[in-house]
């Protein structure tokens, strides 16, 4: 190996390709298809509310919002390893090689949200303020700058306190950018300027406390651990990934579900399945936040057919990720101990699945019912549940 440089070139080239082999089985048929529902009903209820918004809704201070917060969010991703403190100390005098290019890297592997804000904005923009040429030249070409700016700052200060109390380095940078887009966006120009030289004078700060400083090994090797953990989890409801290990909890809270079950061999399975998505952090909080954003989208979207649609798609894409994880695992169960080959562990399965799916249409109806909505709860209803009904029987089918 030539230099460090390269050992980044190799590092992000082998990165890429680990990620690659996962995305593929990720956005797989069935998710692209929850996608395209997904994506069409929010498309279609943001145009609607475009045509129909009120000229006090607040544009300049959601866009500052999120945009500090995309913004000012900007976590390194360097692919450091474990042995990285040992086999790189001798050479931190030379370290820049091996993260200037992951500096870089993390400045573009972040910028998809952002950019994908700033054009879904330009309707609300356009109907709010108009769309004045400062806006469309202007405003992208700083936030790339802001982006990058805030990437090297959020670096440098955890590179000067070894990560300690980032969250408030956050929460300045959230402050100053959401400033600077609130002004920048109302077109009072100078007080943007005079918060764009704020921000530039923060960064020279930072960078200049940490000049000098030994760089902090542990922290940015976990930091890189649990970037890596969490996209391992998230391909985890897609398919297995062999060294992860999922959290399990007892959530003795939950125990009284068990006494519905009634005891004997035939329902066995049905115990070990439902004792199984209790107890697993993946499956559980899964079903909780898919769940949870059919109640917001039944909340927002203002029309009937794309709230059906929406709860719909998500149902559908609840139903073949709990199925996958019940019954794709390698993992040991009882059942491989005490062989119950007369009874279908997939049946009990989807008898777990109807009954979670029955809940989760129950939770979206009452959302509705609380808006006064009573058709559309009603259509929500049935489609969650009628989906999930034939989602379960196409995949015992193919099951068997």
């Amino acid at each position: 190996m030539k230099s460090l440089h390269d050992v980044w070139s190799k590092r992000l080239h082998k990165y890429t390709v680990e990620v690659q082999n996962y995305l593929k089985y990720i956005f797989t048929g069935h998710i692209a298809v929850v996608l395209l529902f997904a994506i069409g009903a929010a498309g279609f209820a943001y145009s609607e509310w475009i045509q129909n918004i009120p000229p006090e809704f607040p544009g300049a201070l959601v866009l500052a919002v999120i945009f500090g917060l995309l913004l000012a969010i900007s976590p390194p991703s360097t692919l450091l390893k474990e042995a990285d403190s040992v086999y790189f100390l001798p050479l931190e005098s030379k370290l820049d090689e091996f993260l200037k290019p992951a500096l870089k890297w993390s400045f573009f592997s972040q910028l998809y949200l952002p950019v994908i804000v700033f054009i879904v904005s330009l309707p609300m923009v356009n109907a709010l303020y108009g769309l004045p040429s400062s806006f469309l030249i202007g405003f992208p070409i700083l936030l790339l700058l802001i982006k990058w700016w805030n990437v090297q700052t959020e670096f440098a200060f955890r590179r000067q306190g070894a990560g300690e109390r980032v969250w408030l380095d956050r929460l300045v940078r959230f402050f100053l950018v959401g400033l600077f887009v609130y002004f920048y966006v109302q077109e009072q120009l100078i007080v943007a300027v005079v918060v764009l030289f704020a921000i530039i004078f923060y960064g020279k700060w930072i960078a200049r406390k940490a000049v000098g400083k030994p760089f902090a090994y542990d922290h940015f090797i976990g930091l890189e651990e649990n970037r890596m953990l969490r996209f391992y989890q998230f391909a985890n409801y897609f398919t297995d990934v062999p060294h992860l290990k999922g959290k399990i909890k007892a959530r003795t809270w939950l125990n009284w579900v068990y006494r519905f079950i009634k005891p004997g061999p035939k329902n066995a399975h049905l115990y070990l399945v439902w004792r199984t998505f209790v107890r697993s952090d993946e499956l559980f909080y899964l079903w909780v936040r898919l769940t949870a954003i059919i109640m917001v989208g039944a909340w927002f979207i203002p029309f009937q057919i794309g709230v059906a649609l929406f709860a719909g798609a998500l149902a559908f894409a609840t139903v073949i990720q709990i199925w996958q994880g019940l019954t794709h695992t390698q993992h040991f169960r009882m059942d491989n101990l005490f062989p119950l080959t007369r009874f279908s562990r997939q049946q009990a399965v989807g008898k777990l699945i109807l009954a979670m799916q029955i809940l989760q249409s129950i939770a979206a109806a009452a959302v509705l019912l609380a808006m006064g909505e009573v058709i559309s709860a009603l259509m929500t209803l049935v489609v969650i549940l009628a989906i999930s009904l034939i989602t379960v029987t196409v995949l015992k089918t193919k099951k068997n």
